[in-house]
């Protein structure tokens, strides 16, 4: 089983554009209300997601492809701190 496992990983690794394919659970959300409204083919379609009216859908919350619930309240501080870390994680890159 063990090789088995391996092998895998290995032709994961040799496909590495296979990987790609695979998306955040909150990105197929927002994919899935495309296609509920439409898909991308239909002109329209952002602001028909954002008029949507299924709020008893399960998915109604994530529609934009965002966690409405994860939030982040920063001090000053912290927030210069991570702009200045930016800032300077993209002049090296």
């Amino acid at each position: 089983m063990f090789e088995e496992r391996g092998g895998l990983t290995k032709e994961l690794a040799m496909n590495h554009k296979e990987l790609k394919k695979y998306k955040s659970p909150l990105k197929a959300i927002r994919e899935k209300c495309i296609e509920c409204m439409g898909g991308r083919e239909s002109d329209g379609y952002v602001k028909r997601i954002s008029e949507c009216v299924s709020k008893d859908c399960p998915t109604y919350d994530f529609r934009f492809g965002k966690n409405p619930y994860h939030t982040q309240n920063l001090s000053l501080e912290q927030r210069n701190e991570r702009r200045e870390r930016l800032r300077i994680a993209l002049i090296h890159d």
